[in-house]
């Protein structure tokens, strides 16, 4: 290649993205000034940290051993002083489900990196379906949790041990392969994008999914001391794993508790991530850091596995599904294919979605059957292995209203993206709407993420794109099976559900092997390039994961309920509805489901391309009678209102710049 070329390309990539720069500048300048020179200076701060570190780490090698030690002994502090009680829950809890991982998987794991990362997923899976079983029994009592977990920690005290010693040999392990100045560059990004995930996860939830149902559910589950069907949540039906976590942190401790825990699966799905670069792309000893840095940082990925979603923890799944299989592949041995089943069946346990995995999973495995055969006694295990780890959801939904798919069908699963909304489209049209996904995911992601920008998913995969075509044919078979599962699962996923956060497993993969041909390169312009494209992460990064109150909390200049009120649009209304209602009291919203924060029972409709329509909303409030009616301003019009009067009387009872609080009389 011409030493023209690096700098060429360079130039190229600056072309291709300066439009979305100046989208990002532009965001910071709306409000105020001085916003947008925080961001200028956060900017030039970490370019200059990222090279200056870089130096010093270069002069001083033997401050590489001490990093691990710094970065984690930092972030354990932080969580300790922000919320102690629900990070020595969290650990509490990670450490029982470390030793039920190992306790299922046996001795299977070989690496320091398989056996920290696979006994703790696996158990998380366990301590779930374990969880579930509970909740039909109706044990759900905080008492009993604490014993419970009181009489594992004893049972297994002699897996601290171990545990301590794997901890240990991955820090001289770390040591080994750290000094590649491409984990330099990385490593201040990480550290800047993890005190930022940091506090996402340690402040009150805000996010939609989780104040709508995720939460609502493990509330009610833990106060009624059983998991129940709440008519109307649909929700309540589908599969819920990590729900059942969510319940296990409010029994112990709240909504701190059920967060800190299942930010766990962020660094675990990282960690998978690590594991599949370390086992088939193994060009530099950095490889695996590079590649979890990449996914660890990239926006889009770094707000999901920060908020309380499930999305990561069915990408952590995935991705150890596939690494079970691909190692049963490699060395024939069962316990491998039965180890990726098991991770198969828990992300069923997570979501409905799996099955976009699932499918060229199955593939795969079918194929290599032909090879590597399998007695009936072994294709037994593995089909009651699936039922016991993916299917009780499924099961429960049957029995409860005749559909384990429930509100779903199993059409959506094969329901095209694009015939529903545009039926009037050519099968060519549509075809250029599919290759048009990666432009569409870079450069319009606002249409498929739950943020503003028009780049969650950053612009490393634009910036490397002839990286990812480098040596592509000249793959190892095993590495060439995980490609191919990866374009399969990216052309099923763009044909029916065209959601970013639901590729996540794929992206770690992508990453994997991103990081192999960065680490391959060797070239003088990878750094610098490298280095923009984190910098340019910073923008999309902030605007999901930053905002004052959320900086004012963690100086302590407000407190929790002062940040809801500054952050949440619908809480000063629902606070006033929690004052006036009295027990028992039913209310329908419109315009917001912020369902977690209010006492009463609460009805809504949302719809987040601002489609609110009158016949179906009349229609709900004749259904049940409704003593309160949260309406957002915009709707709350004399058109709508008039409507309303024929079935109720309202009357205003609180009034802000967003919402309106009627009390209804029959």
């Amino acid at each position: 290649m011409p030493k023209i070329a690096g700098p060429a390309w360079i130039l190229v990539v600056v072309a291709a993205t300066v439009k979305l720069w100046l989208w990002h500048l532009n965001y910071f300048r709306h409000p105020g000034p001085q916003f947008f020179f925080l961001y200028l200076g956060a900017l030039a701060l970490l370019a200059l940290a990222s090279f200056s570190y870089m130096r010093l780490r270069r002069a001083r090698p033997r401050l590489i051993a001490w990093e691990p030690r710094a970065f984690v002994g930092f972030f354990l502090l932080f969580f300790l002083f922000y919320a102690p009680l629900a990070t020595l829950c969290s650990v509490w809890i990670g450490f029982v489900a470390f030793s039920l991982g190992r306790l299922a998987l046996g001795d299977l794991a070989e690496s320091t990196l398989e056996q920290l990362t696979l006994p703790l997923a696996a158990g998380l899976g366990v301590l779930s379906a374990l969880l579930f079983v509970l909740g039909l029994a109706r044990l759900y009592y905080r008492w009993l949790m604490l014993a419970l977990l009181a009489a594992a920690a004893l049972l297994f005290w002699r897996n601290a041990r171990r545990l301590w010693e794997l901890l240990r040999r991955a820090d001289v392990s770390y040591a080994a392969r750290a000094a590649d100045p491409l984990w330099g560059l990385c490593l201040v990004f990480v550290l800047v994008c993890t005190l930022s995930s940091a506090m996402v996860a340690l402040s009150p939830e805000i996010a939609f999914d989780p104040i709508s149902f995720h939460f609502v559910l493990a509330r009610d589950y833990a106060a009624g001391h059983r998991i129940v069907v709440i008519p109307h949540l649909p929700y309540s039906y589908f599969p819920q794993n990590v729900e059942m976590l969510y319940t296990l942190g409010f029994l112990l401790d709240g909504q701190a508790t059920a967060k800190v825990l299942t930010y766990a699966f962020f660094p675990l799905a990282a960690l998978a991530v690590a594991l599949i670069t370390r086992r088939w792309w193994p060009a530099s000893p950095a490889g695996p850091l590079v590649a979890a840095a990449l996914f660890w940082t990239t926006p889009f990925i770094s707000w999901t596995g920060s908020v309380a979603k499930t999305d990561l923890a069915l990408a952590l799944n995935l991705l150890l599904a596939l690494y079970g299989l691909v190692r049963w592949i490699e060395t024939e041995r069962f316990g491998w294919l039965a180890t990726g089943v098991l991770f198969l069946g828990f992300s069923f346990s997570v979501k409905h979605v799996a099955i976009l995995g699932a499918v060229p999973w199955a593939v795969l495995a079918a194929w290599n059957l032909r090879r590597i055969r399998l007695s009936v006694r072994q294709l037994a295990l593995l089909a009651v292995l699936f039922a016991g780890s993916g299917l009780y959801w499924h099961t429960r939904a049957w029995i409860l209203i005749g559909n384990p798919l429930y509100p779903e069908a199993g059409l959506s699963a094969v329901r095209s993206t694009t015939h529903s909304g545009h039926p009037e489209l050519s099968r060519l049209e549509r075809l250029g709407i599919y290759l048009s996904v990666p432009w569409r995911v870079h450069y319009r992601g606002w249409r498929h993420f739950e943020s503003p920008s028009p780049s969650p998913a950053g612009v490393v995969l634009v910036a490397f794109l002839p990286l990812l075509f480098w040596g592509a044919g000249r793959q190892p078979r095993l590495a060439r099976l995980l490609l191919l599962f990866t374009v399969a699962y990216l052309l099923y996923w763009a044909a029916v559900i065209l959601q970013m956060r639901f590729a996540i497993a794929v992206f770690g993969v992508v990453f994997a092997y991103l990081a192999d041909r960065l680490c391959a390169a060797r070239r003088g312009w990878v750094l610098p390039l490298l280095g923009y494209c984190f910098l340019f992460s910073l923008g999309p990064l902030l605007i999901m994961e930053m905002n004052v109150p959320r900086l004012k909390l963690f100086a302590r200049r407000i407190d929790r309920e002062q940040y809801l009120r500054e952050t949440l649009v619908s809480y000063r209304a629902i606070e006033a509805l929690n004052r006036a209602a009295r027990p028992g009291a039913r209310v329908y919203a419109v315009g917001t489901c912020s369902t977690f924060y209010a006492k009463p029972e609460f009805h809504c409709y949302y719809d987040y391309l601002g489609n609110y329509p009158l016949d179906r909303i009349t229609e709900d409030l004749r259904s049940l009678s409704y003593q309160y009616l949260l309406a957002a301003a915009f709707w709350a019009e004399p058109r709508h209102m008039h409507v309303v009067e024929h079935l109720y009387h309202p009357a205003l009872i609180y009034h802000d710049e967003s919402f309106r609080l009627y009390r209804l009389r029959d």
